[in-house]
């Protein structure tokens, strides 16, 4: 890797790392045959840890109630094997203090996990039916049983080259948001009333039982990518 790297531009590389490796590995849904595929051992243990570096392949270690079942759990570990192999953890390493980069490492591992809960194929199809929409999302939650946040950032994060945001309210606040290269006008725990007004352009589909709403707007084409997480 070049010493010229960008730093900023390590969520990107990362995202586009794992969808290589997660198309080499068949789009695998499932995190322990997602493991098996990568030939990433499986251990149980006390702590849910990873040994990217171990001889002869890498290891993830589990607790119990981890060890067998899909769980992101799981998924979290493997994106640690991948964020080693790719060569960013080195980099982050190196231009950062330890509690910054543990920071950050941990930030890009929990964002891998949507990515690798809802393989690329699926996301492409939502789209392709429903635009990049709010009941896109519905459609990724649907499938997979992710939960509201996980599928936001799916669908936000998935084009970085793009502007795309999305929100969560419950009652009249703001409980969740997921942006990439878009600025909102709220974030959480923010209280609005009425977001359509803020935002008209918004994609809004109405959560069930009438707690709330789920919304998704997109702002076209960028050429200066930053990433904000939630």
């Amino acid at each position: 890797m070049s010493d010229q790297y960008d730093l900023e531009r390590l969520p990107i590389d990362f995202m586009q790392y794992i969808r290589d490796l997660h198309a080499y590995a068949n789009h695998e849904p499932h995190s322990c045959k997602l493991a098996r595929a990568l030939q990433i051992r499986v251990r149980v243990a006390l702590h849910n840890s990873a040994l990217p570096d171990a001889d002869p392949d890498p290891v993830i270690f589990l607790q119990p109630w981890w060890y067998s079942g899909n769980n992101d759990v799981t998924r979290h570990e493997i994106a640690h094997v991948m964020l080693w192999w790719s060569g960013l953890e080195a980099r982050i390493l190196k231009e950062y203090d330890v509690d910054t980069a543990k920071r950050i490492i941990e930030g890009l591992c929990n964002q891998a996990i949507a990515f690798l809960r809802i393989p690329q194929p699926m996301a492409d199809a939502a789209v392709k039916r429903y635009g990049v929409s709010a009941q896109a999302v519905a459609a990724l939650m649907r499938q997979t049983r992710a939960p509201y946040q996980m599928a936001m950032d799916r669908l936000t994060f998935d084009k970085p080259c793009e502007s795309r945001a999305a929100f969560l309210t419950s009652g009249k606040h703001i409980v969740g948001v997921s942006v990439c290269n878009f600025r909102l006008p709220f974030w959480v725990s923010d209280r609005v009333p009425e977001p359509h007004i803020l935002v008209p352009q918004a994609s809004l589909l109405r959560r069930p039982h009438g707690t709330g709403l789920l919304g998704v707007l997109t702002g076209g084409h960028t050429d200066d990518w930053y990433w904000d997480g939630a």
